[in-house]
């Protein structure tokens, strides 16, 4: 069991070593405006970097692994895509493969020394540490591609809780006789808070302006933000660019009562997640209490006897 726990053990640190050797100074300009908050391992993103670089595990894998790899990082990518927009998507991606990796060696050789250490002192949970740090390296990436998904749900309920507003000032600013392109501008302009919701907005309006149909950037906008009543709505605005009339402001304002609907379900599952966050503190706090009054009562019976 020692030879085991300290040869997985030394293999992580030697990965991690030689990786560390390669990456020094190689890649600080990528990490030096990351936020240290979203990537709380940042410093060791160049290692992971330098591990994906190098292409290792891609020469010992069967095909069917590789197409399968290569499918999930499509995925991985179009999800990066969705939270970071086009034009950042590319760099953030490559970022993404880096930490992922980075995390998943750290906690490899975190849990191998861990193990060897148990297993030097005679404890048989050595090797539990052990088969968590081979676990952990293949394992770990796939849980970091997963908090993806927490993201994107995060970003499409801000989109929700703030867009029933803009359609409600679109449909007041073409009911008074503005064009859709000119009332969506208006309201650019007027509101300069840095909201995602916003900051799409801007993004086809610059495409119009560059010469990009106005029907196309709009079904663009609806695309990139990923909710369902968004893409209803654009559908509206381009089929009235299509046809034209005068019927747009009617459905605009029964959009706009969809959109509060919409807003409500929103905030009642943001209200949910919370609920879910104070629970495990409340059961922390639960179980204190309970070994507050439990352990005198449990020292006195054993004084007792």
């Amino acid at each position: 069991m020692i030879i085991i726990s300290a040869a997985v053990a030394i293999l992580c640190v030697l990965i991690f070593l030689l990786f560390y050797g390669k990456s020094k100074g190689k890649y600080d300009e990528y990490i030096e405006y990351l936020d240290k908050e979203e990537y709380g391992l940042k410093d060791f993103i160049p290692i992971g970097l330098a591990m994906h670089e190098s292409g290792l595990a891609d020469k010992f894998m069967p095909m069917s692994v590789r197409s399968f790899f290569a499918r999930h990082n499509n995925q991985v990518y179009q999800k990066i895509l969705e939270i970071r927009g086009v034009k950042d998507a590319e760099f953030y991606h490559y970022i993404h493969q880096g930490y992922r990796l980075a995390v998943g060696l750290i906690a490899a050789v975190g849990a191998s020394v861990m193990g060897m250490i148990l297993v030097a002192q005679g404890s048989s949970d050595g090797m539990i540490f052990t088969v968590i740090a081979i676990a952990a390296i293949m394992g770990v990436p796939f849980l970091v591609d997963k908090s993806l998904d927490g993201e994107i749900q995060k970003r499409r309920l801000s989109i929700q809780m703030e867009f029933p507003e803009f359609v409600n000032k679109l449909t007041l600013l073409v009911n008074a006789g503005m064009t859709i392109s000119k009332a969506w501008e208006k309201i650019i302009n007027e509101n300069k808070r840095n909201h995602i919701l916003y900051e799409e907005m801007r993004y086809a309006l610059a495409e119009i302006k560059a010469g990009k149909p106005e029907g196309n950037a709009y079904e663009d906008f609806a695309r990139r933000c990923h909710v369902r009543e968004v893409t209803k709505f654009v559908s509206v605005i381009v089929m009235n660019l299509k046809r034209g009339g005068s019927e747009v402001v009617p459905v605009l304002r029964e959009q706009g009562r969809e959109c509060w609907e919409m807003r409500k379900n929103a905030a009642k599952e943001i209200g949910e997640q919370a609920g879910t966050k104070i629970l495990i503190p409340m059961m922390i706090m639960f179980l204190g209490i309970v070994l507050i009054v439990v352990t005198p009562a449990v020292l006195s019976m054993s004084s007792g006897m």
